[in-house]
């Protein structure tokens, strides 16, 4: 018996920590609800960036466009944690503090590593309409989801630029 539930255990622990090390599995799925169709968030290890700083980081790919956005998750100042999302097009930083999730424009920390936010690419209303998502706390895979849907709509004319597949 104690042979068979040391196996047991034994299984659970490497395939856990098969789960664990493999940055390829989806850690999200979801549709956006537009003709992007659905989306597959999975991690992409570390990205490092801030003064040498190891940050989490995941890749977003869509089921109807062949672009994908990279997203890097900050949470070195206390109470906030900050995304940068990355892509071909825009970048562009959403805050999440205390019981606000939202959008803003890159500030200088970010600034000071070479991103920033070309304001001729950024839809204006979507932005205004994204300054706060939710007001609810929510965990770091549901700012991922969040942006996911939301980020694509910020880029002027994102139809066009997230190229569909045919």
């Amino acid at each position: 018996m104690k042979k068979i539930i040391s196996l047991i255990v034994t299984v659970f622990v490497l395939s856990s920590l098969t789960f664990a090390v493999n940055p390829k599995l989806p850690v999200a799925q979801g549709n956006t609800n537009s003709k992007l169709g659905f989306y597959t968030v999975e991690k992409a290890g570390m990205f490092r960036m801030i003064k040498g700083e190891p940050l989490r980081s995941y890749y977003i790919a869509y089921e109807n466009s062949p672009d994908s956005i990279i997203v890097v998750v900050d949470d070195s100042r206390k109470k906030i944690k900050r995304y940068l999302v990355i892509s071909e097009e825009l970048v562009i930083e959403y805050v999440c503090c205390k019981n606000v999730f939202g959008v803003r424009i890159i500030d200088e920390h970010f600034e000071q590593e070479g991103f920033s936010t070309t304001k001729h690419k950024l839809d204006k209303q979507q932005y205004y309409h994204q300054r706060v998502i939710t007001r609810e706390p929510i965990c770091e895979i549901d700012c991922i989801k969040l942006i996911s849907v939301y980020y694509p709509k910020l880029i002027k004319d994102y139809m066009k630029i997230f190229a569909m597949k045919d």
